[in-house]
């Protein structure tokens, strides 16, 4: 049976005991149903992680031993950057969390033309702490000890006007060379830009290629902004990563 793992944003080392901090006793305790003596991995974002131990379970509380410590890296070779437009909140955590599992480095929300859903500034510290929580659990699951970070969104001319360094490649529909075209080797890192149900207008195509983007595609069928998320990111993993 895997070991369950859990995000714990605090200094730990081994040898340290522990108080559960509520959300973790609810996740654990609640609703896993872990009883003391079992063991649970814990990481803090910093690399590797810890095999912990329960030592006390009650109805509101419990405790955990770290007993060593484990360098295991499961990051990626390559820095990837995916730069989503935002779509229907649904659709987004999904293509969020699935990032995450692909390995992703940091996500940049984007505000292009046709965006459906529209995020005030009000609303954006909630909305990334939501993408957060996703991120956690989706690096909980896939055994990645390092946390991307989460831009809050902003305006696709005020990333393309930051965006300098590295390579950066535009999913586009049409006749661009495909990602297994691309150099064998591509300046890191690497930020991949995708759009939102709509797609990109001609206009905002027109100003990322001024901007020196690469644009690629992923051939003639026109997918769901989330598919290609799925889809270019597994590529761009299989030819730069670790895939």
């Amino acid at each position: 049976m895997r070991i369950p793992r859990f995000y714990l944003p605090h200094p730990i080392q081994a040898g340290q005991q522990l108080d559960l901090p509520p959300t973790l006793f609810h996740h654990a305790i609640q609703v896993l149903r872990l009883s003391a003596g079992e063991s649970l991995i814990l990481f803090n974002g910093d690399s590797g992680e810890y095999l912990a131990r329960l030592e006390t379970v009650g109805k509101r509380s419990a405790t955990v031993l770290l007993e060593n410590f484990s360098s295991a890296n499961t990051e990626s070779p390559v820095q990837l950057t995916l730069a989503l437009a935002i779509i229907k909140p649904e659709k987004m955590d999904f293509a969020l969390q699935k990032a995450v599992e692909l390995g992703v480095t940091h996500i940049q929300p984007l505000i292009t033309q046709r965006s459906v859903v529209r995020i005030g500034k009000e609303k954006a510290d909630k909305k990334v702490e939501h993408w957060e929580g996703i991120a956690i659990a989706a690096c909980e699951q896939s055994g990645r000890t390092r946390l991307p970070t989460i831009s809050p969104p902003q305006t696709l001319d005020a990333w393309l006007e930051q965006k300098t360094t590295g390579s950066c490649l535009l999913l586009a529909p049409g006749e661009f060379p495909s990602i297994h075209q691309l150099p064998a080797q591509l300046p890191p890192p690497i930020a991949l830009l995708i759009g939102p149900e709509g797609g990109f207008t001609d206009e905002e195509v027109e100003q990322c290629l001024r901007a020196g983007m690469t644009a690629v595609s992923l051939g003639p069928r026109i997918l769901r902004a989330e598919t290609a998320s799925i889809a270019a990111l597994t590529l761009l993993q299989h030819r730069y990563g670790d895939f």
